[in-house]
Parts: structure tokens; sequence; C-alpha cells
């Protein structure tokens, strides 16, 4: 099972686009001649506000502090910050540090001054969700996420149902593409591996899986797929090896640690 980066063949479909948010939003703008100053928040307008001041003092549109931060299709969740409409979660903590720098705040205290004006507004009295936050920001969704996980039920099921012939033809290689920010990380961690945890398919909840990521690591993902084809092949009992972003170790410089092949050895 690997997940790389070319045109979609079996990959998710992208989120529904939301609403984008205009960059002329001016509810919770401040004087022009005020300089922005996180010690005034105490609530969540005082943060839009300030946060605004911030942007504006920097010469940048909603639109452009998300090009500059990397996050392309998150520009109305950013838009949403900056107009008071919602606050950073703290699955995207790091997402608001890069706007900060993006705005011209990225020193270490500057940083500190505006995440205690978020924790302020965070811990402000008001009605507050007793449950657990059900939003992974830009971040994937994890097996233990599932719960949270709508929306792919039909792409899991096809999944899991491809895993059920190779296991039946003794094995073989799945590869999920699609493109980037699609959701592929998302659906074999929070769809496969959590259906195949909780037995969809024949003993699956007892099959060894192994989910890593290569990354800079790659000596140290090998040594995870020889542990979990160790504790697989007992039996009949089959192993599952889940490699997320495999095309870190497709295009990792010759001599530089071990590729793609040497997964695919016995």
């Amino acid at each position: 099972m690997a997940d790389g980066s070319p045109t979609p063949a079996t990959a998710p479909d992208p989120q529904p686009a939301t609403t984008p948010t205009p960059d002329t939003d001016t509810d919770t703008s401040a004087d022009s001649d005020t300089e922005p100053d996180p010690d005034r928040v105490q609530d969540r307008r005082d943060f839009a506000r300030e946060l605004s001041l911030l942007r504006d003092r920097a010469g940048l549109t909603v639109r452009q502090v998300a090009s500059k931060v990397g996050a392309y299709g998150a520009h109305s969740t950013l838009g949403d910050w900056f107009a008071g409409r919602g606050l950073p979660s703290t699955a995207s903590r790091d997402l608001f540090t890069k706007v900060l720098a993006a705005c011209g705040a990225g020193d270490a205290a500057q940083v500190e001054r505006w995440t205690a004006a978020w924790r302020r507004v965070r811990r402000a009295p008001g009605p507050r969700p007793t449950g657990p936050e059900p939003y992974r920001g830009l971040s994937s969704f994890q097996p233990e996420d599932a719960a949270w996980f709508f929306g792919r039920r039909d792409l899991t099921e096809q999944l899991v149902a491809r895993l059920g012939e190779l296991k039946a033809a003794g094995g073989g290689v799945q590869v999920v593409v699609g493109a980037s920010g699609s959701g592929k990380s998302s659906l074999l961690r929070a769809g496969m591996v959590a259906a195949l945890r909780a037995g969809a398919l024949p003993g699956s909840a007892d099959w060894p899986i192994a989910l890593f990521t290569p990354g800079d690591h790659p000596s140290a993902a090998l040594a995870a797929v020889r542990r979990v084809r160790g504790a697989g092949g007992t039996g009949g009992t089959p192993a599952v090896l889940v490699v997320d972003q495999f095309e870190a170790l497709a295009w990792r410089p010759p001599g530089s640690g071990p590729g793609p092949a040497a997964l695919m050895r016995p």
C-alpha cells in the first residue's frame, strides 16, 4: 500500500470547496493609525481586529497570506480568523505561527504574545463545546479519528475490498494516487487502517499493520517493514504495510539510503 501524488486514479475527491472569504472584510478592522497589539486582546472580536491590523500593516490580502504560508486551499479558514468568525484550533497552531511570521511577527517574543492572546480568547467565558474537537485543520485524520472521518465511506469500502482481493491472491501492492491535499493520508489512516482494525475483513482485526512515512529516516522505515513482515506470514496471517508519501523513497538521491525496491524484497 503506497501513497504517491500523480494524476488522480483511485484517489479521494478533493474536499468540497468552501465559499471564499473576501479580502475586503472590514467588520473587525482597527484604526489605520493604530499599531497591532496582542496584549489588547480579551475576546474573539479583539483577536480578529488586532490580527487584521497586523495583516494590514504587512500590506497583504488574506489570499496572499495563505500563499506565503503554503496553505493555498485554506484562505477561507484564514479569512475566518481575520474576520472573527473562527479561531485557530490546537491542530492549526503551527499554521497560526506561520501566519504571524508572514505578517512580520515571527520572532519568539512576538509569537509568545500572540499565543498568549489566543489562549486568553479560547479560555474566555461563554458556551464551549463539551466533546472532543472533530476538526483537524490542515492535519491528516489518524486511525483514532475514524469517528470524525466523514464523506469517504465508498472509497474506504473500495480500498478495503481491494485488500481482500489481494489477500485472496496471496498478496500484492495497491497504490493510492491523487492530487496534493485531496485527502490520501486521511483515507489511508482514518479510513482503511481503522476499518481493518475494526474487522472489516475476516480476521483483519488481528493483522499486523505498519503505518509510516519515510521522511528523512528511510532506514527506520525499512526496519518497520521487516518487523511487520516478521509478525505476519505465520499461520496464514497477512501483514499490511502502509507507506504514506511513498514518493519520498522514490525520489531519494542515489546512495542516500534504501529506495523503494528495498520494501519489495522478501
